[in-house]
């Protein structure tokens, strides 16, 4: 490094050496009379909704950071009140800085472009009593000067909107008496690991905090009249505070527009972006999230179009790489970097999730920006990714079912292995709501083949777990898409199966001409194992509706013909139809004779599941006759290993007789307790009864 050598003409009456400077030499004067003590924090914001945790947390670090002059970044998605939150703190933290604040809004993500540390620079030197003729001088130079000005001061310095570190690292003073806070829809992790930065992620507002900014902001009498719409409102608005005050301007500036108006309005999806803007176009929601969105890299531009398309609740890795079309590695990087821009959440372990807002911006981008021959493959990949899933966790889960065959493309990625039941079982929890969501998808894309495969690959999943209300909806889509495609067999299959689903919700009337029909396409179509199943099906149902006689012809003929099919699953499944058939007739012994041989055929298959529910019908023809020790020997034992096995409904049932068994013999309150868990279970799955929860 060569020698500095300084010339200046004039007078100066302090001169600051900043080492070798390539931008040039400075002068100044750091105090120069007559400059007053800068107070530069914008207006504090309306309505101001409670916020004690962040505001705590901002107190915290400010008190913690002793002699370390590290910022602190409050960074969180467009919207979700970064601005409004330092802003409130800041005027309640401004007496501990009596040498003043300043203020920049670096425009991170505006339109209109970001500000740079340059200019930022020249802003605040000039607040600190800079003339401009002084500040012809590089950005170095500058940063330089603005240390050397701030050193031993008290000040707070507010940054806000930045969206890169390279916006903020000039603009961080060296003094520790200084404090800076940073705002930023980035993580600005360089800023973190570098700078010693103390981040603090918002999130949106509480159920009742949100709740609370409304009758703020559009009148407490208003908003308390319309609790219940108001809630709702709250909801649609996804608790994201800017959408909530629009909401709210929404109702102040129009008194005839009721709560339940606007929500009705907002229920919408496609138009509720519309619905939440203001006069300022540049307020809106939409606006807002287009900064970030313009912001992002293509390849993350992409990533983030492409995810609009999804519709589920949240998306995991894996099929996040298959809509992609990415390996692995380089879905988690893009992934990775929607969550820096906070435009994506991951909210669990490799499992990320939208904003409801930003969802629905995103599915805008991908129709109007994406191309469709490109939204076209990638749905294609998302739907067979599912289907390949759906088809290796119901072959786990449920092994012993027949299935339909079907052909399937191979998948482009790789799609989960299971190594248990269990485990097969925890993945369709986790990804119950995005299946749904995928045969929707597939219906409304007119994608028919998928959308009858989907439900047709998820029967065994949807047998164990019981989810009515998902049976029955992808049943009604794939049966339109079997339809339209004039697959008798797809459409036979699927009529067999949501009979099941309609016959557990009761309607008896639906489920009896499902059945009719699929009995009459399998008759005409094949397989005959698919025709003994529906005639099984049939007898079930019959049982039910009390007609005993039709019950005990179609069951025997079933009977029949899984027996000559050598079908011993069908039989021993059909056998257990008869006995709760001979149950409700009063012949407990030959119900008991055909349980038994049905409980024979299950231990000699290992099919678990099975026998637990042998056992607890066991249980209940026992109790009948009177032997009450072995019966609740049974229960108990089908209760231990339907738990064991997650089998919640065949726990409920075996619940339901251990209770009424119980009660039989004077035992009450155990009985009471028994029938209470057993109406729990059908309650978490949706499933009618006539017990009091």
């Amino acid at each position: 490094m060569g020698e500095a050598r300084n010339e200046f003409a004039g007078t100066a009456g302090n001169v600051v050496q900043a080492g070798h400077i390539s931008g040039g030499v400075h002068f100044h004067q750091p105090a120069r009379p007559g400059v007053p003590v800068p107070r530069q924090l914008p207006a504090r914001i309306a309505h101001f909704t409670d916020r004690t945790g962040p505001l705590a947390r901002l107190d915290s670090w400010l008190d913690d950071a002793g002699d370390h002059a590290a910022a602190g970044l409050v960074v969180g998605s467009g919207g979700i009140g970064k601005s409004s939150l330092i802003t409130h703190w800041a005027h309640r933290a401004r007496e501990r800085f009596p040498d003043g604040e300043l203020f920049v809004d670096l425009r991170g993500y505006h339109d209109q472009g970001r500000c740079s540390a340059d200019e930022a620079l020249e802003r605040l030197l000039r607040s600190l009593g800079v003339p401009g003729e002084e500040l012809a001088i590089g950005t170095d130079a500058k940063a330089a000067l603005y240390r050397s000005l701030l050193h031993g001061r008290r000040m707070l310095i507010v940054l806000d909107n930045a969206a890169t570190a390279d916006q903020v690292r000039p603009l961080l003073p060296g003094s520790p008496t200084c404090r800076v806070v940073v705002t930023s829809r980035s993580h600005l992790t360089s800023l973190t690991t570098g700078e010693g930065a103390h981040r603090m992620s918002l999130d949106v507002l509480p159920p009742e905090h949100a709740l609370e900014l409304l009758r703020s902001a559009a009148g407490a009498e208003r908003i308390d009249a319309e609790r219940d719409a108001a809630a709702e409102l709250a909801d649609y608005c996804g608790h994201l505070p800017l959408a909530l005050r629009i909401a709210a301007e929404r109702l102040a500036a129009a008194e005839h527009l009721g709560v339940a108006e606007l929500v009705e309005e907002l229920a919408d999806e496609r138009a509720r972006l519309d619905a939440l803007t203001t006069d300022d176009d540049a307020g809106a929601v939409r606006a807002v999230l287009s900064w970030s969105y313009r912001s992002l890299p293509a390849e993350s531009a992409r990533a983030f179009r492409l995810l609009g398309l999804v519709g589920g609740p949240d998306v995991e890795l894996d099929t996040a790489a298959a809509l992609l079309d990415l390996p692995r590695a380089g879905a988690r990087r893009v992934l990775g970097a929607l969550v820096g821009a906070h435009l994506l959440d991951e909210h669990r372990p490799k499992r990320y999730r939208f904003h409801d807002l930003t969802a629905l911006y995103a599915a805008e981008c991908a129709q109007r920006d994406e191309p469709a021959p490109e939204r076209d493959a990638a749905v294609q990949r998302l739907l067979s990714w599912y289907l390949h899933a759906a088809i290796a966790a119901a072959w786990c889960a449920a092994p012993e079912f027949s299935r339909l065959p079907m052909r399937t493309p191979d998948p482009d990625v790789e799609v989960p292995e299971f190594a248990d039941r269990l485990s097969a079982l925890r993945w369709y929890d986790a990804e119950r709501e995005n299946l749904l969501a995928a045969v929707r998808l597939a219906g409304e894309r007119e994608q028919h083949v998928h959308a009858w495969q989907l439900p047709t690959a998820l029967f065994g999943l949807l047998l164990v777990r019981r989810p009515l209300a998902d049976w029955i909806e992808t049943h009604r889509i794939g049966l339109a898409a079997a339809r339209a495609l004039a697959d008798q067999r797809a459409e036979a299959w699927l009529l067999t199966s949501s009979a099941i689903a309609h016959r557990h919700l009761r309607e008896s009337g639906t489920a009896l001409r499902e059945l009719e029909r699929a009995i009459e396409l399998w008759q005409r179509t094949g397989p005959a194992w698919a025709h003994a199943w529906a005639l099984r099906d049939l007898g079930e149902l019959q049982v039910g509706m009390g007609r005993d006689a039709e019950a005990d012809e179609v069951l025997e003929r079933a009977l029949a013909a899984h027996v000559e099919l050598g079908d011993d699953y069908g039989e021993a499944t059909t056998l257990s139809v008869l006995a709760k058939a001979e149950h409700r007739l009063g012949q407990h012994e030959e119900a008991l004779d055909h349980l038994h041989r049905a409980i024979e055929i299950r231990r000699a298959r290992g099919d678990a599941r099975n026998e637990a529910s042998c056992l607890h019908h066991i249980g209940r023809a026992l109790g009948a006759l009177g032997r009450t020790d072995e019966a609740l020997t049974h229960l108990h034992r089908a209760i231990e290993q339907h738990e064991q096995l997650d089998s919640r409904f065949g726990e409920a049932e075996a619940r339901e007789f251990l209770g009424g068994l119980l009660q039989d013999v004077g035992r009450s309150a155990e009985g009471r307790e028994q029938l209470r868990l057993a109406a729990e279970r059908y309650d978490e799955l949706g499933v009618p009864h006539d017990l009091a929860s």
